[in-house]
């Protein structure tokens, strides 16, 4: 029987150990492919930077890497608006994810292992509270399918990298979660280190309200009634922690700048400004093969987030939508990167890969595309950024 094939009669494995099972064996296929590829690839010059003296670690540290442990080794630069403006600065990226490699870093000896860790571990705790979450609406075999494809989707390497994406998406399933279950302290203070590691995690507050409010709307009102939805609707207040999170970034930021929105109007040296998002995805579709392969990607995402919005709850789908046409607003770069922690889209697949053929098939697809993806990812191409 395929280990990774799952039926209506499969036999019962506790989530944890499947999640263990699935975490390593992907993780180690991974870095086999990470390894060969760059020795292969080092032939036509393809320079990678060196963070330690293993080379099935390094292979986990490209792109945006060199700015987090650059945060957690010496805190943000100072400067002027201008230079916010005028060139690429570390005071773009949110600062939770290289503060928490600062603290790890100092005990581990190494910012980088660090960085490796916190992610890894994220990535786990991100499996076991998917599985809690889809298991509150679904049957077990939906929940196990959801991890699978969490772990076996096109570009989840990344979310084993020193990259704020398994941070992310550990904060904005607890914040879903604890929001179901009725723990809105717990979702408020999640959503508050949400907000402070990535610019759209401020945003996780309109879902989390639209949970809170929507079921109190719909009761018809009374007297009874009225007193029983003020006493639901005050710990909804905690929720107001979420933009606390992005509101004490944006005082650090005039702080360090002058400017309150540094951190945005530093995009520009990325190459990321405002627009029509359908624009920018056409404009991205026809540009080279990059930008199409970006484009694509979203393509597929927004399509399948419109042909089943009615398999998922709404608060899902809206989180679904923001989190395409946010970043999708300043540019069509790292589009499946800001698609990777859209976990409503684990349980789609899952819910809609029912049959044998059509499990085998999408779980075949992802595992391929993903170590093919690896390749270009592991060795600095633009393909994935």
């Amino acid at each position: 029987m395929n280990s990774i094939s799952f039926s209506k009669h499969r036999p019962h494995i506790p989530e944890i150990k499947y999640i263990l099972l699935m975490f390593f064996s992907t993780r180690i296929i991974l870095s086999i492919i990470g390894v060969l590829s760059r020795k292969v690839l080092s032939v036509y010059g393809t320079n990678q930077p060196i963070w330690t003296k293993y080379h099935w670690l390094d292979i986990w540290g490209v792109w945006d890497t060199g700015w987090y442990i650059g945060i957690s080794q010496h805190g943000y630069t100072p400067g002027s608006m201008y230079q916010v403006i005028s060139q690429q600065t570390n005071i773009a990226f949110f600062p939770l994810y290289p503060l928490i490699m600062r603290f790890l870093g100092l005990a581990t000896g190494n910012y980088y292992l660090a960085g490796l860790i916190i992610s890894n571990f994220c990535l786990i705790v991100s499996c076991v509270y998917l599985y809690r979450l889809v298991r509150l609406d679904y049957d077990e075999d939906i929940s196990i399918k959801s991890i699978k494809y969490l772990l076996l989707f096109p570009v989840s390497f990344i979310l084993s990298g020193v990259f704020t994406e398994s941070l992310y998406l550990t904060l904005t399933l607890m914040c879903f979660y604890y929001a179901r279950t009725g723990k809105w302290h717990l979702a408020g203070v999640a959503g508050f280190f949400l907000s402070l590691t990535r610019s759209t995690g401020v945003l996780v507050v309109l879902p989390l309200l639209y949970e809170g409010l929507m079921p109190l709307i719909r009761k018809d009102v009374n007297l009874k009634s009225l007193k029983n939805s003020l006493n639901k609707i005050l710990p909804l207040f905690y929720l107001f922690l979420i933009p606390l999170g992005t509101f004490s970034f944006m005082i650090f930021n005039y702080h360090l700048t002058g400017d309150f929105m540094a951190f945005a109007h530093s995009q520009v040296m990325w190459q990321r400004h405002f627009g029509n998002p359908l624009e920018i995805l056409i404009n991205g579709y026809h540009g080279d093969i990059y930008t199409t392969f970006e484009a694509v990607f979203a393509i597929i995402a927004i399509s399948i987030f419109i042909l089943f919005y009615r398999k998922i709850r709404f608060s899902y789908w809206l989180f679904c939508i923001y989190s395409v046409f946010v970043p999708l607003c300043t540019g069509i770069q790292s589009m499946p990167r800001f698609i990777l922690v859209i976990f409503p889209i684990y349980i789609l697949f899952a819910n809609i890969t029912k049959n044998r053929v059509s499990e085998d098939l999408v779980t075949l697809s992802f595992a391929l595309l993903q170590g093919f993806l690896m390749v270009f990812w592991t060795n600095s191409f633009n393909l994935v950024i």
